[in-house]
């Protein structure tokens, strides 16, 4: 591990900060970020850029998909980002930078939704509509896959919000389940159980193929990370 963090910071330090760990495996990416977070609580302004840059978009897609208001949710990711410039200094370390950012991310448009009255109160927070629409600029060889990908968009239309949000943090962000379960409020193997019980009913109608269908349906259009 030493060998490979000491290599992480060499090629840190010869190419700059960009977008690189999507080219590392999970341990050396969470150390390349961790020297990023770092680096950004210092008030070195170049590690906010990296963050910045490699999460807004899957912020603003995260965002748009629990509020049909796109100035509420830019406006909840610049707030996002004001808070972590202004307490940069008291900030610690989170083991899981993604997951940081999308739990404060959703905190912080839940209370602006609240504030527009889109929400009666905390409470009503888990019957949000979580809405997942498949863009054609990200299909994927369409004259094979057209039809399957409509069929699972249909599928997907016909889950309820929670199943819908666990999906979405699965095959676009890419996260573990325990991180799943801390930003969706449920117990790691329930949505282990979700995923799975999707992609089995999914199975059944589709017959082949639906993971590597839902990854295309999640595509991004920019790389994140």
């Amino acid at each position: 591990m030493e060998r490979k963090v000491t290599l992480l910071i060499k090629i840190i330090c010869f190419c700059g900060y960009r977008k690189v760990d999507n080219q590392l495996n999970k341990e050396a990416a969470e150390a390349y970020w961790k020297i990023i977070w770092d680096n950004f609580v210092n008030g070195e302004t170049a590690a906010l850029d990296v963050i910045y840059n490699s999460h807004v978009d899957l912020l603003y897609s995260y965002g748009t998909k629990i509020c049909a208001n796109t100035g509420l949710v830019e406006d909840a990711i610049q707030d996002l980002f004001l808070y972590l410039l202004s307490k940069r200094g008291k900030l610690a370390s989170p083991n899981f930078i993604r997951l940081y950012l999308l739990k404060s991310f959703k905190r912080i448009l839940f209370e602006k939704m609240i504030k527009e009255r889109q929400y009666l109160n905390n409470s009503e927070q888990h019957k949000f509509k979580f809405d997942l629409i498949l863009e054609e600029s990200e299909v994927l060889e369409k004259n094979l896959k057209e039809k399957k990908l409509e069929m699972i968009e249909g599928l997907i239309k016909n889950l309820d919000t929670g199943k819908r949000e666990v999906l979405f943090l699965k095959f676009y962000s890419g996260l573990s389940y325990d991180e799943i379960g801390e930003i969706a409020g449920i117990k790691p193997d329930s949505a282990k159980k979700i995923v799975y019980r999707i992609i089995t009913s999914f199975r059944e109608i589709i017959k082949d193929k639906v993971i590597e269908l839902l990854f295309i349906f999640f595509k991004r259009k920019t790389a994140i990370e």
